[in-house]
C-alpha cells in the first residue's frame, strides 16, 4: 500500500509519503504521481484503494474554510463534500476495500477514517497504510521524520520510492 506520516508541531505540520504505489504483486514508482496534493489551502495525503484517493487529490475542490471552528468545519462541510465527490463519480469500493486521508488545512492535521469519521490525537502523530505503524513507532523513539520514513521503507514491502515531504506553517 504505502506510508504517509504526518507530524503536527505547535505551529503548523509536516507530512510525508512514500513514492510507490502497489498493484497486487508489483510495485509502481513515477515522478508525476504524488501521493501528497497541495490544493488550495489543504494538504491532502491518502492511502487505500488507488481510484478513491485519486478521485480526492486530483479530481475534487474540497470546500473553502470558512473561518468557523475547525472541527466543526471538517465534520460538518469538508467530509460531506469528500463524500459527494466520491458518490458522484459512480465509484464504490468493495467489501475488503477502504482509504483513508490525512489532511492538513490552517496549519492542523485530520484524519478522515474509512467511514468518513474525523480523528485529531493528542500524540501529534498521524500514519496511514501498511507502513504507518513503522514510522509512527520510528517518531515516537525520536527519530526525524525522514528517518522515520526510511525506517518503513526498509520494513515494509509496500512502500519504496522517493520521499515526498510537505511542510506548513512553523
Amino acid at each position: 500500500m504505502t506510508t504517509i506520516v504526518g507530524i503536527q508541531h505547535r505551529k503548523g505540520f509536516t507530512l510525508a509519503a512514500d513514492g510507490q504505489t502497489t498493484e497486487g504483486e508489483r510495485a509502481y514508482i513515477h515522478k508525476d504521481v504524488k501521493k501528497i496534493t497541495e490544493i488550495g489551502d489543504y494538504v491532502i495525503a491518502g492511502a487505500g484503494v488507488s481510484r478513491y484517493c485519486d478521485i480526492i487529490t486530483y479530481g475534487w475542490e474540497p470546500p473553502v474554510y470558512d473561518g468557523t471552528d475547525l472541527y466543526k468545519f471538517m465534520v460538518s462541510k469538508f467530509v460531506p463534500s469528500m463524500r459527494k465527490a466520491h458518490e458522484e463519480t459512480g465509484y464504490t469500493l468493495k467489501d475488503d476495500e477502504g482509504a483513508v486521508f490525512i489532511v492538513g488545512l490552517q496549519n492542523k492535521l485530520f484524519y478522515v477514517c474509512e467511514d468518513y469519521s474525523v480523528l485529531r490525537t493528542n500524540t501529534n502523530t498521524y500514519s496511514i497504510g501498511t507502513g504507518g505503524n513503522w514510522a509512527t513507532g520510528a517518531i515516537l523513539a525520536g527519530a526525524t521524520i525522514e528517518e522515520a520514513m526510511k525506517i518503513a521503507i526498509k520494513l515494509d514491502i509496500n512502500s519504496g520510492g522517493p520521499i515526498q515531504i510537505v511542510r506548513r506553517g512553523e
